[in-house]
């Protein structure tokens, strides 16, 4: 996928090989050129000390050299994100407007149109929240009582209204039937955005690994990249990761996010039972794509995972692993609206029951698109999850989802890509170079 390559303007930095730690230099150089109004941060061939904590603003790429050109070593752990693209999380709330209840009695996956009591407050272009609450009916019919008084909410847009009819700019990755919640279309305003921010092409690694720890040990849980709530239209390409607990966080209310084309190294198996994650998904229009876990294959983990109510579409393209105790497992509490495609990783979309602290259903509107590892896939009870085109290289399939044209070849052969093509975008991507022909 192309990504934008920022403006003309660019600061190429140059280190003494005597200092020990680039931090700073690195900081200044973010914060001079984005007072300039953005541009590139170029950072020289060579390996470089650093400490975490440095922040990326809007407008502004950090780019090395090349993954293994270019590489950052940790001096000490890190109790703190590496690179922070936007403002660190301060748990800023957006602005509420104006709300009205959806007045549809059963809305399916996909719809984009909704009916509201009065569209008085709408207007095109406004952001708005898709917002239920978690209904005790909701709660006891499926199976979800961890969820009790939680709001879910998904981001969206809107593209047209024509009298009391909303229709959103991207269709609901949640079924809303009106039996069990009351659901309303609620106008929000982020309390600011951080935008056309980048991190590539350089290596980050952490020589006193950190990979394995516990996930109680403050010095080792942070992300190498992180994109915290209100960062949009950023992206990470291009990455060599190594000794990380933790690779990459996106944050709720973060949104259209790239991570492609990096790989990171877990060079030690947890200790104890609870997994930490390689890419952490709580945000929406996230698109994770030809990424890799290229560590030690016994190192467990969640290679991909989803946080609680993690609302959709997101996306995992071509994502690999060492084995089979690296999983894409979406991890607790009703996300909704995830696709995963191309991928030999075992795949779980399954509900959690009380593993955790009573993670129940993890994932609802999932789908599962020509995955020839392992897989595992159950629909709620209030939903429905598919798997189209898996079970390929006789590997096992299970559970009580959708299963379509199991073990078969599968068309179109890239469900994303025909998605896009049909809302009028074209591109190439790695994946074409493997399935053209």
């Amino acid at each position: 996928m192309m990504l934008p390559n920022g403006s003309s303007a660019n600061i190429t930095l140059t280190f003494n090989s005597s200092i020990d730690d680039v931090k700073p230099l690195i900081q200044e150089a973010i914060d001079s050129i984005a007072a300039s109004g953005g541009g590139t941060v170029i950072l020289p061939e060579g390996r470089w000390p650093i400490t975490a904590g440095i922040n990326i603003t809007s407008g502004v790429v950090v780019a090395g050299a090349g993954e293994n050109k270019t590489v950052l070593v940790l001096q000490d752990r890190l109790s703190q994100p590496v690179f922070t693209l936007g403002t660190p999380a301060n748990n800023t709330r957006p602005r509420y407007g104006f709300r009205s209840n959806i007045t549809n009695q059963y809305l399916p996956i996909g719809s984009s149109s909704v009916d509201v009591i009065s569209s008085d407050g709408f207007a095109v272009d406004q952001l708005v929240y898709v917002s239920r609450n978690a209904t005790e009916a909701w709660i006891r019919a499926n199976g979800t009582n961890s969820l009790v008084d939680k709001r879910i909410l998904s981001p969206n847009q809107i593209s047209s209204v024509s009298g009391t009819n909303i229709t959103l700019r991207i269709p609901l990755t949640n079924n809303l039937n009106s039996v069990y919640v009351q659901t309303e279309l609620l106008v929000y305003t982020p309390p600011y955005e951080n935008s056309e921010i980048g991190i590539q092409d350089l290596g980050i690694e952490v020589p006193d690994t950190c990979s394995g720890a516990p996930l109680n040990d403050k010095a080792c849980n942070s992300a190498a990249v992180y994109f915290p709530s209100w960062t949009v239209d950023s992206w990470a390409s291009g990455l060599s990761l190594k000794g990380f607990n933790k690779f990459f966080q996106v944050d709720q209310d973060a949104s259209r996010i790239t991570i492609q084309n990096c790989t990171m190294d877990r060079d030690q198996d947890i200790q104890g039972a609870a997994l930490p994650f390689d890419v952490l998904i709580q945000g929406s229009q996230i698109l994770v794509q030809d990424c890799s876990q290229d560590g030690r294959p016994s190192a467990r983990c969640f290679t991909i995972g989803t946080g609680s109510l993690t609302p959709g579409p997101n996306a995992v393209l071509r994502h690999k692993t060492k084995s089979d105790v690296q999983t894409i497992y979406p991890h607790q509490r009703w996300a909704h609206g995830l696709l995963v495609e191309d991928s030999s990783v075992k795949t779980l979309f399954v509900d959690r029951g009380i593993k955790g602290l009573g993670h129940g259903w993890s994932i609802n509107g999932g789908v599962g698109w020509k995955l020839d590892g392992n897989v595992d896939f159950e629909s709620p009870p209030f939903s429905i999850n598919w798997c189209v085109g898996c079970e390929g290289n006789g590997h096992e399939t299970k559970g009580n989802a959708t299963f379509v044209e199991s073990g078969k070849r599968t068309e179109p052969r890239s469900l994303f890509k025909a998605q896009l093509e049909e809302r009028g975008i074209h591109r190439y991507d790695q994946g074409d170079e493997e399935t053209d022909g």
